[in-house]
C-alpha cells in the first residue's frame, strides 16, 4: 500500500533553473546544447512511423 509520509520524506527537490546553471560548467552546457540539437536534427530527418 501506498504510504504517503514515506514517499514524502524520500522527497528530493528538483533544483531551480538558475542554481542548474550554476551546477554547469561552460563545456558541460554545450555539451548539452550539441546533443539537443543532434536530437532536434534526428527528429526532423526520420519519417513519421505509422
Amino acid at each position: 500500500m501506498f504510504n504517503f509520509k514515506d514517499e514524502l520524506s524520500r522527497f528530493q527537490p528538483i533544483m531551480e533553473i538558475d542554481q542548474i546553471e550554476e551546477s554547469l560548467h561552460p563545456s558541460q552546457m554545450q555539451d548539452l546544447l550539441d546533443i539537443l540539437q543532434h536530437i532536434a536534427k534526428e527528429k526532423k530527418q526520420t519519417p513519421p512511423q505509422e
